[in-house]
């Protein structure tokens, strides 16, 4: 399957509402539109979608994931979505080879960091295999409660 880059919209900011992953990927389920704009989630934010998001879409245009690039001072926080039919499905390498080019090309030279849930392996062997390192296992607390987290970084150098 081809991912291609493009902007992220704000039909793609709904659609990803309606994703549902199953089992314990549940916890990372989006309210529902209506929820996600009354809290003001970053992607019913205009500025945020168009600075920080970009869409992934098939050679069909349909929407398949998206990336969030967040421009901290020492970093980048990136974040990463994968349509619930499409996981585990080795798209994975795909993906993390576009956030690497995407970074380089809008902030070279510049550590890239990412939190994930301890308990998401396969997210873990993804970003392991894309050369990111595991720096820190720390608990948070999150809408949903506290749970532990895995923070890892990515030198992103030419």
């Amino acid at each position: 399957m081809i991912l291609i880059l493009k902007e992220f919209t704000k039909a793609h900011a709904k659609e990803i509402c309606t994703w549902k992953y199953a089992g314990e990927y549940a916890i990372y389920n989006y309210p529902t539109w209506n929820i996600v704009c009354k809290e003001k989630w970053a992607i019913t934010i205009e500025e945020k979608r168009k600075k920080e998001m970009f869409s992934l879409v098939d050679d069909y245009d349909n929407l398949c994931g998206y990336i969030r690039l967040q421009n901290k001072q020492e970093s980048i926080l990136m974040g990463v979505g994968l349509k619930p039919n499409l996981c585990g499905q080795g798209l994975g390498n795909i993906l993390m080879k576009i956030v690497k080019n995407q970074c380089k090309k809008v902030y070279p030279n510049k550590l890239i960091v990412l939190e994930v849930r301890a308990f998401n392996e396969r997210a873990v062997k993804c970003y392991k295999k894309a050369g990111f390192k595991l720096k820190e296992t720390y608990k948070k607390d999150t809408p949903l409660g506290e749970d532990e987290f895995i923070r890892m970084e990515y030198m992103n150098i030419d």
